[in-house]
């Protein structure tokens, strides 16, 4: 992704002007059809906190939110209007039938788990509170699942904004461009995760 200087400026000053709440509402409205770029707004919360403007947890926990509000919103409405509202106005939420398609494949062979691990990737991400809505997955699971998965998504582009320092575009334009890093910091968690688990199980 390249980041063109006016949005980056608008993101700046909104963020700027409003907090945590624009934070939020900037996530939120990523999580949705509209193309707001995750990684430029949680990156330059994560600068913001470098200059000791904002706070490094509260900012994860506010791009988190917002994110698992937007995508309740998307899931709402897949829900509600069920596949044949899919097909007929997929098309105007950028939804054509090869993308849903491998949305649907990926939910139907992990199930709530397709929540969880979607939340890491930028794309991905946007897809799955359809085929969820669709297939009427509880919605409290899904706003947990969605939430879990959103917050290593947002910790590590606002972490990457905060250790960046002067080059934070730079770093989390980087990060954008290669999710495998991300996919890569996640299978390390749950490795460690596992690990203590097994560990804390054999001092008991």
């Amino acid at each position: 992704m390249s980041f063109l200087e006016p949005g980056v400026k608008i993101i700046e000053q909104f963020i700027a002007a409003i907090g945590y709440p624009g934070l939020a509402a900037l996530m939120m409205l990523d999580a949705t059809i509209l193309p707001v770029p995750s990684a430029l707004v949680m990156g330059f919360a994560g600068h913001a906190c470098y200059l000791g403007q904002m706070d490094i947890v509260a900012v994860i926990m506010a791009g988190a939110v917002g994110s698992v509000v937007g995508s309740m919103s998307m899931y709402a409405l897949a829900r509600w209007g069920g596949r044949p509202f899919l097909d007929r106005y997929g098309p105007y939420l950028g939804l054509d039938d090869e993308r849903l398609a491998r949305a649907e494949r990926w939910f139907e062979q992990y199930g709530d788990r397709a929540v969880l691990v979607s939340q890491l990737f930028p794309v991905v991400r946007d897809l799955i509170p359809f085929p969820a809505g669709v297939a009427k997955m509880s919605a409290g699971r899904y706003a947990l699942f969605s939430f879990l998965g959103s917050l290593p998504f947002c910790g590590v582009l606002a972490v990457a904004g905060m250790m960046a320092g002067p080059a934070w575009q730079e770093t989390v334009a980087l990060l954008d461009r290669y999710d495998i890093v991300l996919v890569v910091l996640f299978g390390a968690g749950l490795i460690a995760y596992y690990l203590a688990r097994r560990r804390a199980a054999r001092a008991a």
